[in-house]
């Protein structure tokens, strides 16, 4: 098990260190003691930066907080492999924008997370670096496409974590980890310096201990007066939680106990359940899954002959897709994204955020997750309640919602009409309070 000051939150530990109780070199070492213990059975980074031996003075209002990042992130200086043989010896020569806003604010950076290659899948499953394993359970996935970075804060590796969204890719391994995934509005931060996906879906997130953390960090890597720095919980007497009652199929039973659970608790709260029919949400699963296929390939196209070979079996087919896609069926998806954006923002005229399971699965076995239609299944289920979002550039965020009977994490995920971050984070803390559910350990 990993130690009570490594298991700690971002808040938390400022107030520790601000206090004089824990000094920034204390948080560095129990956090680079987890990195030695853990990642070589789980698999989390794929580069670990070494760190300055030198005496460490927190500086800035993250000064001493120790950050990991998804490898498709730039660092200046350390190789960004996008979790694939094709990038292995790119360096680049400039930070991320996200990271000159986090090194401003005196984080210290640990190394680079495991990734779902070219973040294009959800498992975190990558035959290049070796498959992110769930610190739940070894033998089944992490989640991804931010695999590693949900693992990473999991298990105290890292205080809080950096990590890309194109379709569920923070949310998703922040449900099957037990921890919060935030998915902010769609261009609130920065993606300069971040190996694309998909250029008009691609959001920056953040993985976190608690919906705190999740907000302070976001707040760092954009404008404070986007998001709060210091994030308040919302009353939830009145407060209209929007239940998508066509949507609610194919869930696992035990995800959807929880997740009843939760709706019951909030309406014990003083919530107001609305039950409605959210608004074709098959065409924006079509949507989603043309616009991140087009742009994936067109990305690839420049890589994708000459090195076809370093490309993993998976990454391969996707980008074949990709490049048979018209560009008229493509123009008609983007096309199509308007009038669907419009649908879902009078969704906010009767509710004031959607809950959803996070993923209508717990975490899947590996095996399972390799083999032929059944992997085609998992990907389909992990990605049923998130990729929406993406499609609507609406923010979204995952918080923990109790465990399966096979102790396995369950999430509860709640969305907001776009640019309603601040008071998403707030509805989403008063939640995190109500079901108490926030992951303090992990069997690790």
């Amino acid at each position: 098990m990993t130690s009570s000051l490594s298991l700690m939150s971002v808040t938390e530990l400022l107030g520790r260190m601000q206090s004089g109780a824990v000094t920034a070199r204390e948080v560095l070492e129990s956090r680079t003691r987890n990195i030695r213990k853990l990642d070589e059975k789980l698999n989390a980074f794929i580069t670990v930066f070494k760190q300055d031996d030198g005496r460490r003075e927190a500086r800035g209002p993250l000064g001493g907080v120790t950050i990991a990042l998804k490898d498709n992130i730039y660092v200046k200086g350390h190789r960004t492999t996008a979790g694939s043989r094709v990038l292995e010896r790119f360096v680049p020569d400039s930070d991320a924008d996200v990271v000159v806003r986090l090194k401003g604010a005196g984080v210290v950076l640990l190394g680079k997370t495991n990734l779902h290659e070219f973040a294009f899948g959800v498992t975190n499953i990558n035959a290049h670096f070796g498959d992110c394993k769930n610190p739940w359970d070894a033998e089944r996935v992490s989640g991804g496409s931010s695999g590693g970075s949900a693992v990473a804060v999991a298990t105290g590796m890292a205080c809080a974590a950096v990590g890309t969204d194109t379709a569920g890719s923070v949310r998703i391994p922040a449900s099957l980890c037990g921890i919060v995934g935030y998915k902010p509005t769609h261009g609130l931060i920065s993606r300069r310096g971040i190996v694309p996906l998909s250029w008009s879906l691609d959001t920056v997130g953040f993985l976190t201990r608690c919906v705190e953390d999740a907000s302070l960090l976001a707040s760092i890597a954009c404008d404070e007066s986007k998001v709060a720095r210091h994030c308040r919980p919302l009353p939830l007497r009145g407060f209209r939680l929007g239940v998508p009652r066509n949507m609610l199929h194919g869930i696992e039973d035990d995800v959807k106990l929880r997740y009843e659970e939760a709706l019951a608790a909030a309406e014990g709260a003083g919530a107001r359940l609305v039950r409605f029919d959210f608004p074709h949400t098959k065409e924006a699963t079509a949507c989603r899954s043309l616009v991140t296929h087009a742009e994936a390939a067109a990305y690839h196209r420049r890589y994708f002959f000459e090195k076809y070979e370093q490309y993993g079996s998976d990454l391969r087919k996707r980008i074949a897709q990709g490049l048979a896609i018209p560009a008229v069926a493509y123009l008609d998806a983007q096309r199509a994204r308007g009038p669907l954006i419009e649908e879902y923002r009078l969704t906010f005229h009767n509710v004031d955020a959607i809950a959803l399971p996070t993923t209508p699965i717990a975490a899947p076995t590996i095996r399972a997750s390799k083999d032929g239609e059944t992997s085609k299944r998992i990907r389909t289920a992990l990605l049923k309640f998130t990729e929406q979002f993406n499609v609507y550039g609406a923010p979204a965020i995952s918080i923990p919602c109790g465990l399966t009977r096979r102790g396995l994490p369950v999430g509860l995920q709640l969305a907001g009409d776009l640019d309603s971050d601040s008071r998403l984070l707030s509805a989403a803390l008063s939640m995190e309070r109500l079901l108490q559910h926030g992951i303090r350990s992990v069997p690790f």
